[in-house]
């Protein structure tokens, strides 16, 4: 039996074998597409209910309105925002030098 037949045949069945575990690999590729995919729409999906949350605060309902008797769920994450006391607080005044007393 010539040799590089013998090399052919081998390589073609590795070639078979490695085929079907290639097959996998695609669909575990497109498995992890699609968990980024669902991921990052559970994540807009969690930033638009505290907006929305906070607009209904905004426009006068309470908390406990919203999750007593309408029973909705508060929002897993906060609204986007300025960070607390940001515009609240005066800028510290200048220190005068003791030469200008």
């Amino acid at each position: 039996m010539d040799s590089s037949n013998v090399t052919d045949q081998k390589r073609t069945a590795a070639e078979q074998l490695l085929a079907g575990r290639l097959a996998v690999i695609d669909q575990l590729q497109a498995a992890d597409e699609g968990e980024r995919q669902a991921e990052d729409a559970a994540r807009k999906a969690r930033e638009h209910k505290a907006k929305v949350w906070q607009d209904a605060i905004k426009a006068g309902w309470s908390e406990s309105e919203l999750t007593g008797p309408l029973r909705f769920k508060r929002p897993a994450v906060k609204a986007p925002g300025r960070p607390r006391g940001s515009a609240t607080k005066p800028a510290p005044a200048p220190r005068s030098s003791p030469e200008s007393s």
